[in-house]
């Protein structure tokens, strides 16, 4: 798909590896400038330097989306880098594996935390920065979840499949707040086992057509398919 997103500026947590990576590169074949956010600044780092190395522009900004403060320093370094934010990709996730009568409260609450609150921190933080700056041109919003929780139960990973139910409400409810402000939000599930990080970077990139500037609200499968229970702001 070739798709010319020059102009644009865009925030990838998780952007370090797996799906979020692969969203990260392909954003910026596309002309857009990428801040990559990861847990390990040595994975961000690294896709920095491999979007550059193609000839685009980014930064790396080793940030836990579980905090807060952390959050602001992304989207304020992000804006003091290229003055602008268009595109938001909420992938960052933590995955512990164990039964519920073994997990420990930590480990469900990490996943609340970095999961569930991160996205709700850096949804809210850079909507208020669209919705303030962006006018007309509004901007994109997509989160990256999985199947687990969603299409199927999935063994030992009962926090994830909570907080990726939490996730599609959330992002159903803020397609129809951000509506007004011209921004977009959508939610991409990749396959809990063997997920394709590629063919979630396909399903990312082809939200940014001019055939699917309308969609927002909407929840898609690891194939791509658009699912029944999306909404549309």
């Amino acid at each position: 798909m070739s798709l010319d997103l020059t102009g644009k500026v865009a925030i990838v947590t998780g952007g370090g590896h797996g799906a979020g990576a692969a969203v990260a590169l392909a954003l910026g074949r596309a002309g857009a400038k990428v801040c990559i956010s990861d847990l390990n600044p040595d994975r961000a780092q690294r896709i920095e330097n491999e979007i550059k190395a193609n000839g685009g522009d980014a930064i790396s900004v080793p940030a836990d989306i579980g905090n807060k403060f952390q959050c602001v320093t992304v989207i304020e370094t992000t804006r003091a880098t290229w003055g602008q934010l268009d595109i938001l990709i909420n992938g960052m996730m933590v995955s512990p594996s164990n039964t519920i009568i073994k997990m420990d409260e930590w480990d469900f609450q990490r996943v609340f935390e970095v999961n569930l609150k991160g996205t709700f921190f850096m949804t809210q933080l850079c909507g208020r920065v669209m919705s303030d700056e962006n006018g007309e041109r509004g901007g994109m919003i997509i989160n990256l979840g999985t199947t687990a929780g969603i299409l199927h139960p999935q063994p030992k990973q009962a926090a994830v499949c909570a907080m990726n139910g939490a996730i599609v409400g959330f992002a159903a409810e803020a397609a129809q707040e951000y509506g007004e402000f011209h921004v977009r939000v959508n939610t991409v599930l990749l396959a809990t086992d063997g997920p394709d990080p590629n063919a979630a970077a396909d399903c990312v990139m082809g939200l940014f057509a001019p055939e699917s500037e309308s969609i927002s609200g909407a929840l898609f499968g690891p194939d791509g398919r658009r699912l029944s229970w999306q909404t549309t702001s």
